[in-house]
Order: C-alpha cells, then structure tokens, then sequence
C-alpha cells in the first residue's frame, strides 16, 4: 500500500474539539500495522492527536510507513499498557495509564498493547508533519531491515549500559512543579520541554477556578476528566469540556479554567512553536 498522508485539521480561533463527534483515520498497511487515529490538530505549530490499538494490537513499520520522524515525541497513556521498543537497539520500556515517555527525532519504534483492554495514548508530535518531518521525512531515511526486541547483550553490567537511552519515562513524581495564579489557586507541572516541545499538566482541585491563562504562542488541549468549564475572557463563549475533548487557542487567546467535579480534575496541553 502507497504511503497515504494523515488529514491536517487546522482552526483560526478559539475551538472546542468534541472527542465524541470526531472522525478517525487509519494509519499503517497490513506490513506496519494499523492504528486508529484522532487528529485534533495538526498544522506548523501544532499536532496532537490520540492513536488507538486493541489488547494485542501493535504497530511495527514498512517501507511505505516508517516509524523514523524528524520531530521530539511525549506520549501520555491514557488507557492500557504501552510497551515501545527501538527496533534498531532492541531497547523496550514498558508505560501505564497515566505515564509518558518522551524520545527525540530519529528514534525507530514500534509500539505493543500489553493490556486486555483498549490502548489509547495521547501523542504530541513536533515540529509537526505539516513542516515536514513525519512520512516525508521518514521515507529518506535509511530502511530498517532487521527489528530487534531484547537487549541480551547489555545484560552484563557495563559502564556503557543505559536502561532509558532511547526512551525517557516520565511519571508525575518527574514533572517541574510551579504553582501559579494571584492566589497560587492552580498547579502546573512541565513534563518535557526542548527547543521544539513543551507540554504541561494542569490540576485543579474540587470546584477550583484558575487564574487567567494567556500564551504567547498556538495552545492545544486534551481534558482527561469531565465537567470543565472553560470561560473565554472578552467574549460569550464558553466551553464545557467532557473526557477527551480537546481544545485549540490561537496565541494571546485568555481564558479561564473551572473544575466542576468534586474531586481533582486535570488538562494536558501543549504550546506550540
């Protein structure tokens, strides 16, 4: 099967991405594997998405898709049990629900659900494919013809052993803490920021509402509770997020974040280049 782009869904203001009335894309061919996709977003500054397999499922790569990308990956678990593996190095680690890894351009990887239930990870991707950095860049890179999956000969103890060399897992014990708002009412902490991804976990308390949020730059969302308000600043709209919806705000966009639950409520969110 010819390699076949993924949809680039694009908005040029504030937008509410309902999880529930999405369209999904199938990514892969009966070589690589086939893997679900939800595309919130996906244009130069931003692309996050969620990509779905069942227990047992995988993806792999074949000359038409191949899993080599000039762009800095965070993969957060949503459901299921991610097991990632360079191909390339034999390196596998092993994610839960609620757990990330990160890896850098030109990382081989194939991915397995280890779990009896459905695997849903979320995926920040930069730069994004619109710059070209995802299918394009992966067919001019040189084909991987062997996959390996164990690393047998690192097993001895070496000063050259690296358990996460590859792969970096991210737990919420990992997360740079700041606590922000006049009245320090909302707590932030940054999973991984390099020169082309940044990406924040937002926590708000039971029927806590943030301070005002602006960035400077492109922002995308993934709510991972139900029942957020969300109050765009200077204008009538407003939001009422579900679990797994997502949101988009062009830069300088003003907005307020409330948890109306009774418990502590979370947004994941990525700010663009």
């Amino acid at each position: 099967m010819t390699y076949k782009p993924s949809p680039k869904p694009n908005f040029s203001k504030p937008t509410h991405i309902k999880y529930n009335a999405m369209d999904t894309y199938m990514w892969g061919d009966e070589e690589a594997g086939y893997v679900k996709d939800w595309i919130y977003v996906s244009n130069e500054s931003l692309h996050q998405i969620i990509f779905g397999m069942e227990p047992g499922g995988n993806f792999k790569h074949s000359n038409q898709y191949r899993t080599i990308f000039g762009a800095d990956e965070l993969l957060y678990v949503l459901s299921g049990v991610l097991i990632i593996n360079n191909p390339q190095t034999g390196e596998i680690q092993k994610i839960n629900k609620g757990e990330s890894v990160f890896f850098r351009k030109d990382t081989w990887h194939h991915a397995f659900n280890f779990s009896n239930e459905y695997l849903q990870v979320l995926e920040f991707f930069s730069p994004p494919p619109m710059t070209g950095t995802s299918g394009a860049y992966g067919k001019k890179q040189e084909y991987l013809t062997n996959s390996i999956y164990n690393r047998d000969e690192t097993l001895s103890i070496k000063e050259s052993f690296t358990n996460q060399k590859s792969f970096k897992i991210i737990n919420e014990t990992d997360y740079i803490w700041s606590i922000d708002g006049p009245n320090q009412e909302t707590l932030i902490g940054t999973l991984i920021k390099t020169e082309y991804l940044d990406v924040k976990m937002i926590t708000l308390n039971a029927f806590k509402k943030s301070h005002i949020f602006k960035f400077n730059k492109n922002t995308a969302y993934l709510s991972l509770n139900d029942n957020l308000k969300i109050k765009l600043i200077n204008e009538k709209n407003q939001y009422s997020l579900q679990k797994k919806d997502g949101l988009y705000f062009p830069s300088l966009t003003e907005f307020t974040i409330e948890n109306l639950n009774e418990y502590d409520a979370k947004i994941i969110l990525c700010v663009g280049l």
